[in-house]
């Protein structure tokens, strides 16, 4: 019997990559009921509900056919098996004892994207509150360069993204010397609070909660001893998976729950029962650090356990791969065995920490977070493939993906339907579905999409972002936002533009170019788009007491909408989309509060929808993180070149020992002499190395890294592994191959392509994997991919001139748009100003400040004539005009400030608010030439005129043609 099936031992297994862990915990698992365990007394704790499904339907295929019997007489018990992800167990735990805990049973977990928006919320009623009170906030945006909401608003996210732990901080009241650091914990503490209360309206908790409320509720709360009692009534034994995915505070629950079994104390030694612990995970691939992972905590627990448990504890190290040919495996354990060293063991000058105390965290001493790396041997026989490809280094990075992407794609063309792979123990030529391409990060992905489209390669992106950048999405949102508001010309000229009603260009631009009543109105007085008119005054009338979502199926139904929406993607975005305006509004925001909150989102990374692709043979494109778990026959690794850049973050939270310390400082080169920085930075490089292990240990067959040789730079990044532990490179020219893997340079794989046949490429493989999660692109013909692309004004020049000049831009477009539309006189500018910059969140000072500007730029511009002449109402007008301008495959939009017709001229004004140096006037005029140009071009097919166009810069009254 192996030692891990020994169910008298608790037992640690560190398994590496393609070792069978899953295997192992169903083993162990199943061992348990063979002993006699009862089902409903075995805990097994994952870490995603994939996971939790995955672990049972194991169980169940292993036992229906190795123990037909002890299966017939669990499937009766099914719904008894305790196997669910931690958050699961917490929140079952806070339910099951809501009388004691005081908690409301009823409670439900919000997603992430709701929390993340009522975290928004709270921080900015927070915020609002605290305005009288300028020693705490707005003393923050005034030192040390700290200027403006986003600055603010970026700490105290990073604060609330280092959760729990950064909660702990405040709870456990560790010691802050820096007088910045407590302001801002100050600050945090009150936006927490009222989180906690905005979620408490709503009976809601969020991920964090469950593990908080969890750990409190077993470690200090008065009933703390009658919960474990309990707990340990029901269980004997707990199984744990990934357990290198652990943080410090779920460690902290498990150490809890196994106290007294520890000990030797408890009912069930009394009994004759040996309750056990049985841990499986890799620390190599841990590679969650950004959202708490703790990767020392594998190595401390191993430390734990032996201490706790002594002859009842059994480490145990997998040595096999069932995975990865052994030209793969040799090529793990030569690159990662250098990279990875073994930690050193513990000695007086390497302590262990001391153990978990009931007031605080449990300690982590000796860098234990530092990865070691132990060698293992493939079982599999057969040779397999490594390999290098080098592309040239273009003048930039995007030029240099740009070439990579190329040679990718033509690599993948040359093996395609050639190379041959296993299908179990045959061989075979591989297909298409047989690949992946592995991205560290997405920054680049449309490149790698364009260079497979252009081979014709079909591919799917897995868990691809950008949901509310997709067309269907953003014509909903739009839509919503028209009924929402019935004045919102922008979002109706898009909506008529759109495939619902598909109003041509020209007869659009017409309409808007009538005069400056509102849209929704010229189409009323239209008898062409009578129709139009009825079916959108229908919706806004809806909207007064029937819920947006079904307006939007019916909107969708009335204009046969779907038809022009038959991928399986885009339907599946669309009910995605009208299922999240649902939720919403159930839990009761109001229109403009969901058309805020879908503003807000627009920069997020929202997953498009999950379709089932299964079956599809297409290259699979996916980050590293999503192919975790998986397996693929052939890997593509892209953009080695790329270098380790750490997360540059103003403050830390970091753990070190029994402390947890919290370090602010804005100045990036005074960060790198503070030590909580410092660490930080150590260990988002060891991450990377075991985000290296990750990629490529998803390799059954053959792999293929690539990256841009600049010969005139030293590598960076994971390309800078292989040279120095390779000959990749000697004596300034590019080797053929080294002891592990060979080296193909970009002309030797163009030569590699231009031999390739069209052909098959090879029959569809089975589905190896859970197909459940990928996202489909639609393979398309080749074409240049058209690029939408906004023509606003970049930011650069007034943030150099400081914030302030950010804030004073927004203010004085918004009142010259109410001056020009008749909204706002000149009388009112004072009173709007003030108003306007009470919603920058300004202390009184900064306002004073900022209104005198502003009321002194006015003087002048009515001084100069610029007010009268340009900004106030004009007849044959227009303000903040919206376009849509295509130029090739680029499609340009945006809005011109003003153009006021004169002598059947288009004159053009764009309003730069920033202060200028006569000096400056020619530089300036040359930057904004393009942008100018693309406004006189949309103006002039608008109004079917000659244009002009000026700059005006109202801070000194100058104006500037171009």
């Amino acid at each position: 019997m192996d030692n891990y099936l020994d169910t008298g031992k608790s037992v640690i297994i560190s398994s590496p990559a393609g070792s069978g862990k899953t295997e192992k915990l169903a083993r162990r698992y199943i061992s348990l009921l063979l002993d006699g365990s009862e089902i409903e007394k075995i805990l097994c704790i994952t870490f995603t509900e994939k996971a939790a499904a995955e672990m049972k339907e194991r169980i169940f295929n292993i036992l229906e056919r190795e123990n037909p019997e002890l299966f017939s007489k669990i499937k009766e018990k099914i719904p008894l098996m305790r196997i669910s992800t931690i958050h699961a167990f917490c929140l079952k735990l806070l339910k099951r004892f809501s009388i004691e805990l005081g908690v409301d049973p009823s409670l439900d977990v919000m997603d992430e994207f709701e929390a993340s928006l009522l975290w928004s919320e709270a921080v900015y009623e927070c915020v609002m509150e605290e305005k009288d009170k300028p020693a705490l906030f707005f003393d923050m945006m005034k030192d040390r360069g700290i200027k403006g909401w986003d600055k603010v608003f970026s700490i105290l996210n990073t604060l609330y993204g280092k959760r729990p732990v950064s909660e702990l901080l405040l709870k456990r009241e560790y010691s802050v010397e820096n007088w910045e650091e407590k302001r801002i914990l100050e600050l945090y503490s009150k936006c927490l609070e009222q989180y906690k209360n905005k979620k408490l309206e709503r009976h809601l908790l969020d991920f964090d909660d469950l593990e908080i409320m969890a750990y409190e509720a077993l470690a200090s709360h008065p009933e703390w001893q009658n919960i474990l009692y309990s707990f340990d009534e029901h269980t004997d034994h707990i199984l744990v998976d990934e357990f290198q995915d652990t943080n410090s505070i779920q460690w902290q629950i498990i150490d809890k729950l196994t106290e007294e079994w520890r000990s030797g104390l408890g009912s069930k030694r009394s009994k004759g029962k040996t309750p056990t612990i049985f841990l499986v995970g890799d620390d190599k691939q841990s590679i969650y650090l950004f959202r708490g992972a703790n990767a020392g905590v594998f190595e401390e627990a191993k430390n734990r356990l032996s201490e706790w448990l002594g002859n009842e504890y059994h480490f145990e190290e997998a040595k096999e791969n069932f995975r990865s040919l052994p030209a793969i495996i040799n090529f793990a354990n030569a690159l990662f065995e250098k990279l990875m060293p073994p930690l050193l063991p513990y000695t007086q000058h390497n302590p262990p920490s001391p153990p978990f105390s009931k007031g605080g965290m449990g300690g982590f001493s000796g860098e234990t977070w530092r990865t070691r790396y132990a060698h293992f041997e493939a079982t599999r026989k057969g040779e397999g493939r490594v390999e290098l490809a080098l592309a040239e280094a273009g003048d930039n990075t995007k030029k240099s993906r740009i070439k990579e992407a190329s040679v990718l794609a033509k690599r993948i063309k040359s093996l395609a339907g050639i190379y041959e792979i296993f299908d179990g123990d045959k061989k075979r030529p591989c297909a298409f579905g047989d690949m992946a391409v592995l991205l560290r990060k997405r920054t680049h992905l449309t490149l790698f999409e364009s260079a497979l489209r252009k081979e014709h390669i079909p591919f799917i992106v897995v868990k691809g972002i950008g949901f509310y950048d997709e067309p269907e999405v953003a014509l909903l949102r739009e839509l919503l936002s028209f009924i929402i508001d019935p004045h919102d010309d922008y979002s109706l000229f898009c909506v008529l533009r759109s495939p619902l009603f598909g109003i041509d260009y020209e007869t659009l631009l017409n309409l808007i170019t009538e005069n400056n009543r509102p849209l929704i109105n010229k189409l009323q007085a239209e008898p062409e788009f009578s129709g139009i008119f009825r079916m959108l005054h229908s919706w806004i009338e809806k909207a007064k007491n029937t819920p947006l979502a079904i307006i939007l199926e019916e909107a969708l139904t009335e204009t046969e909408g779907w038809k022009h929406y038959r991928e399986k993607q885009r339907q599946a975005n669309i009910k995605k989309f009208i299922k999240l305006i649902e939720s919403y509004e159930s839990a009761g925001f109001s229109g403009l509060e969901i058309r805020e909150k879908l503003i807000k989102a627009r920069d997020g990374d929202e997953p498009k929808a999950n379709i089932n692709t299964e079956g599809m043979n297409a290259v699979k494109i996916m980050t590293i993180h999503a192919a975790k778990g998986l397996q693929f026959p052939m890997v593509f690794l892209p953009s080695l070149d790329e270098a380790d850049t750490p997360r540059s973050s103003s403050i830390v939270i970091d753990e070190e020992g029994s402390r947890i310390s919290i370090a602010y400082e804005e100045d990036s080169a005074k960060r790198k002499k503070i030590a909580g920085f410092a660490r930080r930075k150590e260990k988002e490089l060891e991450e990377g190395k075991r985000l290296f292990y990750v990629a490529v240990t998803r390799a059954r067959d053959f792999l293929c890294m690539l990256g841009a040789l600049n010969k005139e730079k030293s590598p960076a990044g994971r390309l800078a592994y292989l040279t120095e532990n390779f000959d990749v490179i000697k004596n300034g020219k590019i080797n053929s191959r080294t002891d592990f893997f060979e080296i193909l340079t970009e002309a030797e794989i163009e030569k590699l392509y231009s031999t390739v046949q069209p052909s098959a490429v090879g029959r569809q493989p089975s589905a190896k994997h859970s197909a459940s999660e990928f996202i489909y692109t639609e393979p398309l013909p080749f074409t240049a991919d058209v690029k939408w692309r906004d023509v606003t004004e970049d930011l650069d020049i007034r943030i150099t001139h400081g914030e302030e000049w950010v804030i004073l831009g927004r203010i004085f477009h918004r009142l010259f748009e109410e001056l020009s539309k008749g909204i706002l006189t000149p009388e009112g500018v004072n009173e709007r100003t003030l108003s306007l910059l009470k919603n920058e969140f300004l202390s009184d000072e900064d306002i004073q400040k900022l209104s005198s500007i502003v009321l002194s730029d006015f003087q002048s511009l009515k001084v100069n004539g610029h007010l009268n002449n340009i900004i106030l109402p004009r007849d044959n007008s227009f303000t903040e005009l919206p376009f849509i301008l295509q130029k090739g495959n680029t499609v340009f939009r945006g809005r011109i400030d003003r153009i006021i017709i004169e002598n059947n001229i288009a004159v053009i004004y764009d309003y730069k608010t920033f202060p200028v140096k006569d000096e400056d006037m020619p530089l300036l005029s040359e930057k904004y030439r393009f942008q100018m140009d693309i406004y006189k071009e949309a103006a002039g097919k608008i109004l079917s005129m000659k244009t002009k166009a000026y700059l005006l810069f109202t801070h000194r009254g100058l104006l500037a043609e171009v």
